[in-house]
């Protein structure tokens, strides 16, 4: 089951909806998930384009990339739901996923991502990695409106032949617009 606090929205719940339910003295709500309860919460979205965004605070790459995913839930408020994964736990007993809350919880409150669905890895990064077999963060994976994954983005799909990662810009958006546009025709 999802540890939230009373305070925080409903897992199922639009952004929209989650920006609503989440109380002033509190922007960004941020729940820990693991794997299956993310698949989860993918699936309650059927319907939507779902964009989920795997990352780190110690990743530069990620956190690059990352203010890409909260601009896209802008431009699509009602075709896309975007949720950050943050991976930051390592599985270290002196360090409990509770650990690295505050330092997550700063970089979303600076990236402004409250309009986003915000969870955190109760599993740890290198198990979690090996269960869906990614190599590295970050990594996206884009769901069509049926829930069927549409493109995965990593290390394997760079977003050039010179540039190394990925692409928000050049890949995940125009994929995004592209899924709702043909979902609008």
């Amino acid at each position: 089951k999802a540890t939230t606090s009373p305070a925080m929205p409903d897992p199922a719940a639009t952004p929209a909806q989650a920006d609503a339910e989440t109380p002033a003295d509190q922007s960004i709500a941020l729940q820990e998930f693991d794997s299956k309860q993310l698949q989860d919460l993918v699936a309650s979205h059927k319907g939507k384009v779902v964009v989920v965004d795997l990352w780190s605070t110690s990743c530069e790459p990620c956190l690059r990339e990352f203010p890409h995913l909260v601009a896209l839930q802008k431009q699509h408020p009602t075709d896309v739901v975007c949720i950050s994964y943050d991976c930051d736990f390592i599985g270290a007993k002196n360090k409990p996923v509770a650990y690295y809350r505050e330092r997550v919880l700063k970089f979303l409150e600076t990236a402004g991502a409250k309009s986003v669905i915000n969870t955190m890895s109760t599993i740890a990064a290198d198990e979690l990695f090996v269960q869906i077999d990614v190599d590295s963060i970050p990594a996206v994976y884009v769901y069509d409106q049926s829930g069927k994954l549409a493109k995965r983005f990593d290390n394997r799909t760079p977003a050039s032949p010179t540039e190394e990662g990925i692409s928000y810009e050049s890949q995940i958006s125009p994929l995004v617009s592209e899924l709702v546009k043909a979902a609008q025709n």
